[in-house]
Parts: C-alpha cells; structure tokens; sequence
C-alpha cells in the first residue's frame, strides 16, 4: 500500500499557495473563505513569520479545543533531563526558543458565527508539529483531522500514528537564532523516495506489518545494493511513527538530495506486539525481519551495510540488539532511553566494541539523565548506559538535541546520525 502524504504535502501545498497570493483563509472574516484543516501561510505581522490557521467542522459540539505541539523554551544551561517549570506559548514565543513536547498545549477553538466551523491560529516557527481535536472536553478521544488523517499503514494487523502532523518553514530572517527544520519539508522537486507498508511473517507464524522506504532513484537492479537503516519507535508505538512523527522519509529526501548521506532503505517495525519482550523482539529482527528484506529488496547482507536506531523504549530495543546481535550491525543509534541493567557479561564485547555507537537525548529529555535515589540503579537513561560502555571499555558518540523526550528531538538525533555516522 502506498503511503498517503496527505498529512504535509497538502499543507505544504496550501503555503505554496498563499505566497502566490490564491490563498484567502488567513485573516479572513467571511464564512465563505473557511476551509477545514491546517493552513501555513507567511505573515508579516507574524513573529516567527508564519501563522497556522485550524478550522475543524463539528455540527454538534459545545465546545472544540485544539491540542498539540505548541509550546517552547529556551536553553537553560542549569537545567538537563526535565522540562523546566517555565514554558512559553505560541504568541509569547522569541528567537531563539526550541519547542518542546507532542502534546503539550490545549487550545480552546472559537465558534464562527453562522457556521459549524470553529477555529484556532497561532504563529509558528520552523518545525514539524503535530495535533489532534477534542470535543466537549473530552480529553481522551483524540480526533484527528479529517482534511489531514493521521498516517496508517492500512496492511493486514497494520496500525495507524496517533496525531494529524504539517509543517511549517523557516524565515531566516525572524527565526535567525532557532532551528533551521528545512530538511524535514517535502520535497517539491521530484526528488523523493516512497513509502510503502508491506506484510511478513513474524517470528510468531503471523502477519505482521512493515514500513519502507525506497530512496529516489531506486534502482533493483543496480550493481551496487543498497545500505539498510532498521527503526525502532517507541513505547505504544507502531510502524508508522518514524514516518507520521519523525518525518524520516522527507529527512532522508532532503539528506540524499543535498549529497549528506547516501540512498539507503528505511525499514520500521512494530515491536509494541511482543510486548517488549526484548529476546523475541531481537529474534524476531534477526530471524524474521532481515531474512524478509533481503529477499524482497536489493540491499547488501553485510553487517557494516546495516545499522539499528531507536528512541525511549527503542533505544532499550537497541540497547539490546546492540549486546544480543552486535555481528548483525555495524551502527547503531541508541536515542532517549537505554537497557541499562543489560548483563553485559553475556554479550560478545569485541564485537560490541568494533559496532560504531551514538548514543543521543533530548537535554529536557527524561532519557537523558535523571538523579537516582540511594539504593537504586539507574536503569533507563542514556547516561546510565554510558557509565556501562565506559566500565566495560565501549567506544561511543554522544549527541544532545533542543528537545524533551518528544518527536522535536529524535529528528535531530537521526540526521545528526545519517550525517555524521552512518557509513563513515
């Protein structure tokens, strides 16, 4: 199944657009120029130069509230692994803040008189956000947005991400001091590669999906077979969210395009349906997944063609792919969480330590670093897992982002990755 891309593409469109003076929505008071959905354009007025303008249909709703990625901070040196008790809003936002957080703003939206629209804009800077509706105050039913679905892979057993996303630009000059997201835009040029959403049969003799991405210019012929990246979410995450909250498809585009990392396939499982169990998950990657790709894609069976990424209980999965399969790998990125209490003395040190390691956090980021009270191990952080590394003589990497534990970091993490270790 090919993937919608819907969720960006679309919005990406409508910036376009408006720059080109076809787009009414923004500052629009007639109920005529209402158009359901998320709506980027420049605004002069704007702070960051942009606003984002959200219109969601609800006939019979009392109340609408908006919810998303919308708040920021700034860098405070004296503060690592939590989000400081002070944040910022869209309208209060300054160059030079970070956001920070997937859901960690709730908006009320105001009725439009006359409609069933209700409405919502804010000034934005450069980034890949994500948001959902709710109604009536119920916070839990996340609705997504109907003009802008959240991603689902739509295979036997597949999932879907759990947010509607969109992207917004970067004005160089009102964004000087923050972060130059550029290389998470879609591509207008042609220039990108494809996502499909496969079956194969896991180790448990069921079908289980996959996501992959085929760089432009795939060629199943070529002589020289492609490198792989294998990506791990989350916890409660599937297939999609490398793809919907990561937007790795359009980093990897941009990443090739510019000529920092060469074409390689991208391939995202779901390891939320072994419940964690870290031996099957591996077993399930080493027997099952690998053989799978292989046969169906021409890539290269070589270790040092192959790398292993992930975040918060990912980055525990890679952990442990990184002491049960170390021969499998030649790099892995261990981002946002780590299984510390690993029993290192099981694991095959030399070939741990010939693995190119980068270990990664957000510095808000609860995977980073946390006080651990007396009598207790520290058994989740990147940082505990480097204190296991260093014992045990490992050579690492380590990289911090402007982020918490949240999809404005692990971006970051992995084109710092793509660039900077893959194949190097």
């Amino acid at each position: 199944m090919k993937r919608n891309i819907l969720r960006k593409s679309a919005v990406f469109a409508s910036f376009a657009a408006a720059l080109m003076g076809t787009a009414t929505l923004a500052g629009a008071s007639e109920a005529a120029d209402l158009v359901p959905g998320v709506t980027v354009e420049a605004d002069e007025n704007s702070a960051t130069g942009y606003t984002a303008t959200f219109v969601y249909e609800a006939a019979d709703a009392e109340q609408v509230q908006l919810r998303g990625a919308f708040t920021f901070y700034y860098d405070d040196p004296e503060i690592r692994g939590v989000e400081p008790e002070t944040k910022y809003t869209p309208e209060e936002w300054k160059n030079g803040m970070f956001e920070a957080g997937d859901e960690s703003l709730t908006v009320d939206m105001e009725k439009v008189e006359g409609t069933d629209y209700w409405k919502a804009s804010m000034p934005l800077p450069c980034g890949h956000y994500q948001y959902v509706f709710l109604e009536n105050g119920d916070a839990e039913t996340k609705l997504e947005d109907p003009t802008n679905p959240m991603e689902a892979s739509g295979v036997e057993n597949g999932m879907h991400y759990d947010r509607s996303t969109f992207y917004v630009p970067y004005d160089a000059e009102k964004q000087s001091d923050s972060i130059d997201f550029s290389y998470m835009a879609p591509r207008e040029d042609g220039n990108s590669g494809t996502v499909t959403y496969v079956n194969y049969t896991d180790v448990n003799g069921n079908q289980a999906p996959l996501g992959i991405y085929l760089p432009a210019g795939y060629d199943e012929n070529a002589e020289k077979p492609y490198k792989v990246l294998y990506l791990s979410h989350g916890g409660g995450g599937n297939e999609t969210d490398w793809f919907a909250g990561g937007s790795v498809d359009y980093i990897f585009d941009n990443l090739i395009a510019g000529g920092t990392t060469e074409p390689v396939v991208l391939v995202c499982m779901n390891n939320t349906a072994y419940e964690w169990d870290f031996e099957v998950i591996v077993n399930n990657l080493t027997k099952n997944i690998i053989p799978f790709v292989e046969e169906n894609y021409h890539v290269s069976k070589d270790a040092s063609a192959r790398a292993f990424a992930g975040l918060s209980m990912g980055g525990m999965t890679t952990t442990n792919v990184l002491f049960r399969a170390p021969e499998e790998f030649g790099y892995v990125a261990i981002m946002s969480g780590a299984d510390v209490a690993f029993d290192v003395s099981t694991a095959d040190m030399d070939a741990v330590k010939a693995t190119k390691i980068m270990l990664g956090a957000g510095i808000y980021d609860f995977g980073l670093i946390r006080e651990v009270p007396e009598g207790e191990t520290d058994g989740f952080t990147i940082t505990g897992l480097k204190a296991v590394l260093d014992e045990n003589g490992v050579s690492y990497d380590w990289e911090e982002a402007y982020g918490s534990h949240d999809w404005n970091t692990w971006p970051q993490l992995i084109k710092v990755f793509a660039e900077n270790y893959l194949w190097k």
